[in-house]
């Protein structure tokens, strides 16, 4: 599976409200929970199992981007969450001046290169700083989505 594959434009907030990290996880979660109709502790624990993979290193690249992750049992396929920020958030980034672009990759626990695929898309075009300014002046969850697609 593709990013393009997994993206849903009911999965795109600009802008977030979070101002740190853990915020910003439970945002996107919360997202995903609301469109997928999950119960408040599949919720939970899809949250827990994010900042747990985080606590193993920080998933925060150059550019501005984070790239909070997780396996997910019982998860049928993988989405990808993402969300804007107007201002830097920490989330321990290599050069420490904060993250504003999060993609948050849910994947089923028994799919670890659909997993790993969906990773490597993300980092490639997050490596284009053309790219990323583009997300971050984009406006609407219409915009980033449409972004993906030119």
């Amino acid at each position: 599976m593709t990013l393009l594959e997994a993206l849903d434009k009911n999965l795109i907030k600009v802008p977030l409200s979070s101002a740190d990290g853990n915020g910003v996880i439970d945002e996107l979660v919360s997202l995903f929970a609301r469109e997928r109709n999950l119960a408040p502790s599949e919720e939970k624990s899809i949250s827990e199992a994010v900042k747990a993979r985080e606590l193993l290193g920080s998933t925060a690249m150059d550019n501005g981007i984070a790239i909070p992750h997780a396996r997910i049992e019982g998860l049928d396929k993988s989405s990808v969450v993402i969300g804007i920020s107007r201002l830097p958030v920490a989330f321990g980034g290599p050069d420490g001046s904060g993250s504003k672009v999060f993609f948050l990759v849910l994947a089923p626990k028994d799919n670890p290169s659909e997993h790993v695929q969906i990773l490597s898309s993300i980092a490639k075009a997050a490596s284009s700083q053309l790219f990323v300014r583009m997300l971050l002046s984009s406006k609407t969850k219409d915009d980033v989505y449409q972004l993906f697609f030119e």
